[in-house]
């Protein structure tokens, strides 16, 4: 039987696993000019995402917004919109309350004394121009894709569809594969400082609490939607099996669209409202993002002696965490690529913070594509249920007006 290459095929986290673990164990091995080329490429792949992260937001957003026409549409957006934000809020302040029980104490880690005297210095570092903030293009995403949404248009929506097939084929075929690329001149440079080993050690009671925190979430709020009657609740958490394997085999909330979407339509009773809700909302409701995210920040912080943000200052950062999830590309870890400029103005985050927690996410990531589609399941029974009672409503104040005129 001939072999194909393509039995060799590693996904996403087994590259990254195998970039981190060839740092640790052989990283020191390296010349020390090879490890600052290494160091030098993450850079210049960083200032690389930076300097696109705009076009990224705004081409993201405009796609999205395009899906709805017309006046009642673009109110049922901004309902959709509203609830996801508001969701997806709460999450954060799950994360900030779990983060501020320091649940996980991670001791500073002190810098090799040996590598200290002679840093590790890139051999050369583009400086890319800083043309446009992203919350200026999140606000022209918005408005342009509203106004097109209203005025439909043809060349808008060929621009559309194009900006976003460019903007996917960026990060999924060019940017994504160089991950671990990205990740290894960071990596190098923490094996060089003498604290990855101790960073690898200090994170694993992370990723438990983070699952413990998933979990306890989740069953409340399928919980809640079934009103905590046991045999409903049972059976929304039974529902999900399927839901929970394609999501984990997949990594990816639209690849499990197709299963995501058929368990609303059962759970839901309402066909329509699960065929409006779930493709609208899967790439934007994300919960397990929303939750690890800020979680991981915390404990790299902590980790690298850096002070934790009080609650004012999260909760601004959170507006903009969360207005930044509506742009996220559904491609392998594009949760956390467009979450780093904010981590970085936010929260102070250097070049090898950004590669740890980026390491963090995608090695986590099957758990946080799980807990995005429950999340979002759990979604559609609260939207559906609001729908009917709207509904109900506006029958009941319809028959008293008629009524009234009698």
């Amino acid at each position: 039987m001939a072999f194909h290459w393509k039995y060799l095929k590693l996904n996403l986290s087994t590259q990254l696993l195998l970039s981190l673990g060839f740092a640790a164990l052989f990283g020191h091995l390296l010349p020390e000019t090879l490890q600052a080329i290494f160091y030098s490429i993450s850079l210049t792949l960083k200032g690389a995402l930076i300097f696109a992260l705009p076009i990224v937001i705004f081409s993201c957003l405009f796609a999205c917004l395009l899906t709805f026409r017309g006046a009642s549409s673009i109110g049922l957006m901004l309902l959709l919109f509203g609830i996801v934000f508001i969701s997806n809020y709460f999450s954060t302040l799950i994360a900030y309350g779990v983060g501020s029980l320091q649940l996980i104490t991670i001791d500073v880690i002190a810098p090799n004394p040996i590598a200290a005297s002679t840093e590790l210095t890139p051999l050369w570092n583009f400086t890319f121009p800083s043309w446009i903030p992203n919350e200026i293009a999140l606000g022209l995403g918005f408005g342009a894709g509203a106004y097109f949404s209203l005025f439909p248009n043809r060349w808008a929506d060929v621009f559309s569809l194009r900006a976003k097939h460019w903007v996917t084929l960026f990060l999924e075929k060019g940017f994504v594969p160089l991950l671990p690329l990205f990740a290894f001149g960071f990596i190098l440079k923490m094996q060089y400082d003498g604290v990855l080993l101790q960073v690898i050690q200090a994170y694993l009671p992370l990723l438990l609490i983070i699952l413990a925190t998933y979990f306890l979430y989740l069953v409340f709020l399928f919980g809640l939607a079934a009103r905590f009657n046991p045999t409903r609740w049972a059976a929304l958490l039974k529902s999900m099996i399927p839901v929970m394997l394609t999501g984990f085999s997949t990594m990816s909330s639209l690849a499990t669209m197709p299963v995501t979407l058929s368990a609303a339509e059962k759970n839901t009773g309402n066909i329509d409202i699960a065929r409006v809700v779930i493709p609208a909302t899967v790439n934007v409701h994300m919960v397990g993002v929303a939750i690890a995210i800020p979680l991981m920040a915390f404990a790299i912080l902590s980790s690298f002696g850096y002070p934790l943000p009080n609650f004012p200052e999260f909760c601004l950062f959170s507006i903009y965490f969360v207005l930044a999830q509506f742009t996220i590309a559904a491609v392998p870890g594009g949760g956390i690529l467009v979450m780093l400029p904010i981590l970085e103005s936010h929260f102070g985050f250097t070049g090898e913070m950004c590669a740890l927690i980026t390491a963090l996410y995608i090695l986590f990531d099957p758990a946080i594509t799980i807990t995005n589609v429950l999340g979002n399941s759990a979604l559609v029974i609260f939207v559906s249920k609001l729908f009917n009672r709207v509904k109900k409503r506006g029958k009941y104040q319809q028959q008293a007006f008629i009524n009234i005129n009698k």
